[in-house]
């Protein structure tokens, strides 16, 4: 097996200036850490991603990304000790339909217990090699297997011995306790050594805080879009023709897993069969030939929803119209202006044609509704990745302005 940790930069740098990317959570922040971001858990995270696993495997074949189908694999193997490691709920498994996110058991035919063992002969065979390049160091690779080996013998304990049914291995850790020294130690000045008054004075602010009440959403009800929204629409001229949704096309199975999410939103708050039928198609039926579903047949254990076209063709028209917004010319004037999300919603739903044969259902809900649903939430995927892009933008030209400037010191000019 040979990963590539430049297949992940290449894939960033390819899909940069996409608002959907099927490599979802690659940053630049995650590529290039400093020292102290390299212990964040979640910028870890953003690489070792089943989204950047299979977006990996999706280029296998391309002379750029020789081993994406290893380090694909890599990827997958690293996630899986991380949940099977990172269970802390005992219907974690069962909300994320994952097997290997369940509590560890000392059943002989669990596979998680099976895994563990794999893993640690996987590590000892990669230690047998002695590469000098491509390995982990010793002293990690040793706590890697020393782990795993001491998470095995404490399931089979704490079932045989002390006849636990099931045992989460999230909660073996120190997080908790180093979470809390952390908050104290900010509080206290972001001081690193800090006094037992300190200590004293922290532990009751927190303890004020939590006993305070919280803002809910409950609270900002009533704080709807006025007409001001649509004056603001107005003041754009976005037309949407069919070479602008031609260029999709080669991202037709992000959009399709993007639209599968829009109509879940819009399914939740309508709950009505119904509307769903117009909204998701099964399975059996989706259009799989020119693999518009392939991404979520990948990632599918059987909880993600098939978009129809409909709901497809409202994700195509708000990415279009998201894009169009962003040009030279109205991007000052929109990101200057008051409700981006509502004003994207009203240009998508101009832009789309009209259809007649929908009528409403038993239940009352409109075809108007239904698409201002969907339009919604792909409104606010598409503005929330249009935030990340800009600022991932923002850290490039930051880092290397900082690279640029050392190189000045260096050079004594």
């Amino acid at each position: 097996m040979t990963a590539s940790f430049k297949h992940l930069r290449d894939l960033h740098k390819e899909e940069s200036p996409l608002l959907l990317k099927s490599g979802y959570g690659l940053t630049s922040k995650a590529l290039n850490p400093s020292s102290l971001e390299r212990q964040d858990v979640k910028l870890v995270l953003q690489v070792f991603n089943l989204h950047v696993a299979e977006a990996l495997a999706a280029r296998k074949g391309h002379t750029d990304f020789q081993h994406a189908t290893a380090t694909a694999e890599f990827i997958k193997i690293i996630l899986r000790w991380w949940s099977i490691v990172n269970v802390k709920t005992p219907s974690k498994g069962f909300h994320h339909r994952n097997v290997y996110e369940e509590p560890m058991s000392n059943h002989t035919d669990d596979p998680k217990a099976s895994f563990l063992s794999a893993f640690i002969t996987w590590l000892d065979v990669w230690e047998f090699y002695r590469n000098d390049t491509g390995v982990l160091t010793q002293e990690t690779l040793s706590a890697l297997r020393l782990s795993a080996q001491s998470l095995l013998a404490l399931v089979k304990y704490c079932v045989s011995e002390l006849h636990f049914k099931y045992i989460l291995l999230g909660k073996v850790q120190t997080d908790p306790l180093e979470s809390r020294f952390g908050q104290y130690r900010q509080m206290a000045g972001g001081q690193y050594h800090i006094s037992v008054r300190q200590l004293c004075e922290t532990e009751g602010r927190i303890r004020l805080q939590n006993a305070l009440p919280r803002m809910s959403n409950d609270d900002l009800r009533g704080i709807e879009e006025t007409d001001s929204v649509r004056d603001a629409s107005t003041s754009f001229s976005v037309h949407v023709s069919d070479a602008d949704l031609d260029e999709l096309r080669a991202q037709m199975p992000v959009i399709c897993y993007v639209g599968g999410y829009c109509a879940h939103a819009a399914m939740k708050v309508l709950k009505c069969e119904s509307c769903q039928r117009q909204l998701v198609v099964t399975g059996n039926t989706a259009e799989t030939g020119e693999d518009t579903h392939s991404l979520i047949a990948q990632l599918d254990r059987g909880g993600l929803k098939f978009p129809s076209a409909l709901v497809i063709a409202v994700a195509m028209y708000t990415e279009v119209v998201v894009r169009k917004l962003m040009t030279e010319s109205t991007s000052t004037q929109f990101l200057h202006g008051p409700n981006q999300k509502n004003v994207v919603r009203q240009l998508t739903l101009d832009s789309l044609p009209r259809l007649e044969d929908k009528d409403t259902c038993e239940n009352g809900h409109t075809y108007e509704l239904l698409i201002t649903l969907v339009a919604n939430c792909a409104a606010n995927i598409m503005l929330n990745n249009l935030c990340k892009q800009r600022n991932d933008l923002l850290r490039i030209e930051k880092d290397q302005k900082a690279k640029n400037r050392k190189a000045r010191i260096f050079l004594g000019k």
